[in-house]
């Protein structure tokens, strides 16, 4: 009697063990994709935004003939970040900011280092 019911602890061990390791490789599947989607997220606002920069009729259009409109720049930074965000079409933060060819952060003005977001810093500098 003994060894049946040695068998029958063993057969329990094995099944918990598989239910076990089945819940982590699920949890680890979802948890993978969530990433996943996010990054794809992140993506797509990174094109609306880049596109938004370069088109002439962009919400944060400041190019003008490949180089910066300071004019259009200045206007951007009045504008309602909130406002940005919806005009651009995205969800989540963002932080435009300008850099010199050896990839130093160019000052906006006195007070702002970028467009955007307060929560975002770029080198330890809150953005806007």
């Amino acid at each position: 009697m003994k060894k049946q019911k040695a068998q029958a602890w063993s057969l329990d061990i094995m099944l918990a063990t598989i239910i076990f390791v089945g819940t982590i490789f699920f949890f680890f599947l979802v948890l993978n994709n969530t990433q996943d989607t996010k990054t794809e997220e992140l993506k797509k606002d990174a094109e609306k935004i880049t596109n938004s920069v370069f088109s002439e009729n962009g919400a944060l259009s400041i190019i003008d003939g490949g180089d910066v409109n300071e004019s259009k720049l200045e206007n951007l930074l009045e504008q309602n970040y909130t406002d940005l965000k919806k005009q651009v079409g995205i969800e989540n933060d963002f932080c435009l900011y300008l850099e010199d060819e050896t990839g130093n952060i160019i000052s906006i003005n006195s007070s702002f280092t970028g467009v955007g977001s307060g929560d975002i810093n770029v080198s330890d500098i809150p953005c806007g």
